[in-house]
């Protein structure tokens, strides 16, 4: 038995994550008391893992439960992503000069025959059985994007399309193009790449009507283009002839036909709508076969787009500020973590544990005052203490307010955080630590921001180990598959 999830489900899946992060934060989910009736979505960009790789060289990620607790005792800082920095992305399939492109088909997969065992389908230009697969759409160089609904019986393009009109289009070249949507400038600083380019925001489509097919003939099931499999013989030009099925109103005319009266050429007039299968009732001459495509059940460039360009990808927009933490220590991982429990209602959590230190007056710190001097130095403690390890992420000497915070990891490491003997104790209040051969004593000991082991790691990159500086921002453009 075969069985598939179908591509559109995938769409549905990115379009149902998208949308829940939105929901969560919309204020009317709020009742008198203040109570949210829908829960928010938490859903954070994480940088974590100040001491490097060993040997300098980058691992794939690990995807099992050992590895993610790893990560969570590997956190330096998150950040909350809002759904406002998140947007359905597509493939930038950039138009090029010479280049046949598919046209859109609602049929894409379809068994045309089979004959000794070998099947053959409806296929794009590069035996593509899936829509989304296929190159039926374009992005220009001034990042407009069209569909291909007819590609002049599979010819070379060679106009790059711009018109912006809001029915399709023929080109000189014979293609006839439905214009969708421009990339706005501020999409484009936030979710363009070089492999992907954001769909607007579904609100934004409804409003812009401009590239709307107008008034009635953007109803789904409309036919706008009908290919010619067959000219047959003996028909004549400016022949009209019905498309029937179970839509309404679908028209087209002959527009030019060879000294046999085969069908050269041929024009949609009247694209009617809702159907679900159509064909042509070629009448007045021999054997044609003309083949209606059937546009999306949605219709064209409307709020479904995000279905209709096969948007199962979703890029997510985070930007580190560098006031946005205090640590200048360098991370290497970066990853999405979807509704961690958290302790703080801040969009910008501290994923390290951390200790204050207790000194009679300012100033009398034994540590050096550069904090740089104890990036990722240990800690220990005396024989008599409590036996706890860590690793330094960060030191903030406050000498004015007379706080000196020291921000730490404790992880599944013998001197980092585990005894020889396999236990991990914690550091307490009051006791002494050890760093770097100088002695100094805890005033508190705080836990991170987030829950260990709460929420779902959604996505993990290793990469080599980023720098930060005083004046750097670290911008991050995430694509999540769906």
């Amino acid at each position: 038995m075969a069985a598939i999830l179908t591509e559109r489900f995938r769409v549905v899946l990115a379009e149902n994550f998208r949308q829940r992060v939105a929901l969560g934060e919309d204020p009317q989910f709020v009742d008198a008391n203040g109570n949210r009736t829908v829960s928010d979505v938490g859903l954070y960009l994480f940088f974590a893992k100040s001491d490097g790789w060993p040997n300098g060289q980058v691992p794939n990620p690990i995807d099992n439960q050992e590895a993610a607790f790893n990560i969570y005792d590997q956190m330096i800082g998150l950040k909350k992503i809002p759904s406002s920095e998140i947007r359905s992305v597509i493939p930038n399939k950039t138009w090029s000069a010479n280049t046949v492109y598919d046209i859109y088909r609602h049929n894409y997969g379809s068994i045309l025959s089979t004959s000794n065992n070998v099947t053959n389908y409806v296929e794009g230009n590069n035996t593509e059985i899936h829509l989304y697969e296929t190159n039926f759409y374009v992005v220009t160089s001034e990042y407009k994007v069209y569909k291909c609904l007819n590609n002049n019986n599979n010819s070379p393009s060679t106009q790059e399309p711009s018109s912006t009109t809001s029915a399709p289009y023929r080109e000189s070249d014979g293609y006839v193009w439905k214009y969708m949507f421009s990339v706005n400038a501020n999409d484009f600083e936030k979710f363009k790449s070089d492999e992907y380019i954001p769909i607007p925001e579904t609100s934004t489509i409804t409003q812009n009507i401009s590239n709307a097919i107008l008034p009635t003939s953007n109803y789904g099931g409309a036919i706008y283009n009908v290919v010619i499999k067959a000219g047959g013989t003996n028909y004549t030009a400016n022949s009209e002839f019905d498309i029937i099925g179970d839509g309404t109103g679908g028209k087209v005319r002959v527009i030019s036909t060879d000294a046999t009266g085969s069908i050269t050429s041929i024009k949609v007039i009247n694209p009617g709508t809702g159907y679900t299968f159509a064909q042509v009732n070629t009448t007045g001459g021999s054997n044609a076969s003309l083949e209606p495509i059937i546009s999306p059940k949605e219709g064209m460039a409307t709020p479904g787009m995000p279905l209709e360009m096969g948007a199962y990808r979703l890029a997510l927009h985070c930007k580190l500020e560098n006031s946005d933490f205090v640590f200048g220590n360098d991370f290497g991982v970066v990853g999405i973590i979807y509704n961690p429990i958290t302790t703080s209602s801040s969009n910008k959590l501290i994923g390290t544990r951390k200790m204050t230190l207790q000194f009679a007056s300012p100033g009398t710190s034994p540590l050096a005052s550069s904090k740089e001097t104890y990036d990722d130095a240990p800690i220990s403690t005396p024989s008599s203490g409590s036996g706890a390890t860590g690793r330094i992420v960060h030191y903030e000497p406050d000498t004015v307010n007379n706080i000196y915070t020291i921000y730490f990891t404790q992880e599944n490491v013998v001197g980092a955080g585990l005894r020889s003997d396999g236990s991990r104790p914690s550091f307490v209040d009051g006791e002494s630590i050890i760093i770097k051969s100088e002695t100094v004593t805890i005033d508190t000991v705080s836990e991170p921001e987030i829950v260990r082991g709460s929420g779902e790691i959604i996505y993990i990159d290793n990469r080599d180990s980023i720098s930060r500086a005083q004046d750097q921002t670290e911008d991050f453009k995430i694509i999540l598959e769906f």
